[in-house]
């Protein structure tokens, strides 16, 4: 499976592309797996954006619906739509902001561990 791995590096975000095995090996393939603390859907109006920020905690967040524009301070910018995953991590540093780039709401799950 594939995810967007946002995290600090140097005092900036930073973005990257990685990779998860899902292939079956048994119950032994979840044994590392973190238990997550909570789940929470949210839903964001088109044209929001959420200012500079860093994540909260370290959360899985998974696009339902709508899209989403990632921005770093070197101007970076990535597009996220319903069946993409980040894995936000980036808790210290200069942070990201946030805009929903569609005509509809973002619609997302936030799953923090």
């Amino acid at each position: 499976m594939r995810f967007t791995r946002l995290f600090t590096e140097n005092g900036h975000s930073q973005l990257e592309e990685c990779d998860f095995s899902l292939e079956r090996e048994g119950a032994e393939q979840l044994k590392d797996l973190t238990v997550p603390r909570a789940l929470s859907i949210n839903e964001t109006d088109p044209g929001h954006q959420y200012d500079w920020h860093n994540a909260p905690q370290r959360q899985w967040v998974f696009t339902l619906g709508g899209e989403i524009e990632v921005e770093l301070r070197d101007g970076t910018k990535q597009r996220f739509r319903a069946g993409d995953v980040i894995l936000a991590e980036d808790l210290t540093g200069d942070g990201h902001r946030t805009r929903v780039a569609s005509s509809e709401p973002w619609r997302c799950a936030y799953v923090p561990f």
